[in-house]
């Protein structure tokens, strides 16, 4: 593991991380909402990943984009596709959205 459970990461060592596994799943744009983008998060804290991935990307792809993710980070990680936000939540993750990855 990269860190230990009492710290928190920061964007960039986090963006490290994932990049090679966006790379791997051909994501186009990945951005971090919610604690970590509010600069909130706390040792515990799950990672929000906001994710654009390509159309190909079937159920099993990214169920093993999800479980890569956790991998990496060493910690629970929600990996939401642009295309399935709630009419209603969505202005709530715009107003956080920062970049991780972009192709």
């Amino acid at each position: 593991m990269w860190y230990n459970a009492h710290m928190v990461p920061t964007l960039e060592e986090i963006s490290e991380k994932v990049r090679p596994v966006f790379e791997k799943y051909g994501v186009t744009r990945a951005r971090i909402f919610g604690s970590y983008a509010r600069g909130e998060a706390r040792p515990d804290s799950d990672v929000d990943i906001l994710v654009s991935p390509p159309p190909s990307m079937g159920l099993f792809e990214y169920m093993d984009l999800h479980e890569q993710l956790e991998h990496e980070l060493g910690r629970p990680v929600d990996v939401v596709s642009e295309g399935s936000i709630n009419k209603y939540f969505r202005p709530y993750i715009m107003l956080d959205l920062k970049l991780l990855y972009e192709k």
